[in-house]
């Protein structure tokens, strides 16, 4: 039950993350046909959208903390597993399960984090002044 819980509130901070103010940021910046570049920002504007940024990429780095705290703990309970089952084993077959069901684990928990970092994506980008760059 507690891994429902944890996949449940990862899934839920990415989806809060997508819907954030950055993504609508992101949208605007869409409409321009030609460039891939964020553009530049008056002064009188720029405060605001870097206030935007830095709450965008608070979010972000909050989801991918989560997504790393789940994932170590997901290795620790398979570890815990592993280690409790190797002791129970006596025989040959209990020792090799025992290992099957470990590199499952590693399998499972590997994939979920994968998956949850590509469903975060990219952090923000930060807004630039006209005439500066984002380099």
């Amino acid at each position: 039950m507690k891994k429902f819980a944890k996949k449940t509130f990862v899934v839920t901070t990415i989806a809060l993350v997508m819907s954030s103010g950055a993504t609508a940021a992101l949208a605007e910046d869409s409409s321009s046909p030609s460039t891939t570049v964020p553009t530049a920002s008056t002064p009188k504007t720029i405060s605001a959208e870097r206030s935007a940024y830095r709450i965008a990429l608070q979010a972000y780095n909050k989801a991918k903390v989560a997504i790393e705290k789940t994932f170590a703990e997901a290795m620790r309970t398979a570890n815990a597993t592993r280690r409790s089952a190797r002791e129970a084993a006596t025989t040959d077959a209990a020792k090799k399960a025992a290992r099957e069901a470990f590199s499952a684990a590693i399998a499972a928990a590997q994939s979920a984090r994968t998956s949850a970092l590509t469903a975060l994506g990219n952090p923000p980008v930060k807004p630039v002044k006209a005439g500066e760059s984002n380099n």
